[in-house]
């Protein structure tokens, strides 16, 4: 079973990259997309990963009012703590997260995707997670969301790298097991999902950059006691995350 699908993604793959390279449709032009690349450890990511073929139904709002920034819920709770549906697949655009019709299994040869959200983990389309070449860096300790404007010439942009060369998974206690991706540093665990108010800048495959924060795993009054006590309320409303994020000049 594993095997058919994974010939037909191969098969949406090899589609994928005939349509590489021309412009994205749209009222303004855009930058051509980078070139589609295979998925390093692509089989063991299905298994180490748990990718299905379920797309999610998860919701999908803008909460925000702020002009120009956005303030993105992002249902990721995939039916419970042992997922029973693909990660919710979104793209950036100038209207808000828009949502990727793709399963997990199909989203390893798939470059419509630009990042991911199940449970308490985020991906995005790169590396070792996907085809095409979204890049992720973080920006220094103490940053803050309103003082970048701009992209530092110093910050290092990584892709996904979260297996080794023989291809198995790195991961670690500070990530409950799960691969470390590059937009793990959102939260630290202790008995609860805080958040850390780290500030991210992804690096788009069509060149432009956005400016990300996650600032809530839980629903808000949970997640704010979460973050000054260590404990977290029931109902808690886990992996309905918000995300912070805007358009960098």
């Amino acid at each position: 079973m594993k095997n058919n699908l994974w010939k037909t993604t191969l098969l949406t793959f090899a589609l994928t990259l005939g349509a590489c390279g021309t412009p994205e449709p749209g009222p303004q032009a855009e930058a051509p997309r980078c070139e589609a690349s295979p998925v390093r450890c692509a089989e063991q990511s299905i298994d180490a990963l748990r990718l299905l073929t379920t797309v999610s139904t998860g919701e999908i709002r803008e909460e925000g009012t702020t002009p120009g920034e956005f303030h993105t819920y992002v249902d990721a709770r995939a039916e419970g703590a042992t997922p029973k549906q693909s990660y919710t697949y979104t793209r950036f655009t100038p209207e808000g997260l828009s949502r990727v019709e793709v399963d997990d299994q199909a989203a390893l040869a798939s470059t419509d995707w630009d990042i991911a959200f199940r449970r308490y983990n985020i991906r995005v389309n790169s590396g070792v997670s996907g085809p095409s070449c979204i890049a992720v860096a973080q920006t220094p300790a103490g940053t803050t969301f309103d003082s970048v404007n701009a992209v530092d010439s110093t910050w290092e942009f990584r892709t996904e790298n979260y297996f080794t060369e023989s291809c198995e998974v790195i991961s670690g206690e500070a990530t409950l097991g799960s691969p470390e991706t590059r937009l793990g540093g959102f939260w630290t665990y202790q008995a609860c999902l805080a958040m850390t108010g780290d500030i991210f800048v992804v690096r788009l495959a069509n060149g432009r950059h956005v400016k990300l924060e996650v600032t809530h795993y839980y629903d808000p009054a949970p997640q704010q006691t979460c973050n000054q006590t260590g404990k977290v309320p029931q109902p808690s409303g886990a992996a309905q995350f918000r995300v912070r994020w805007a358009f960098l000049p």
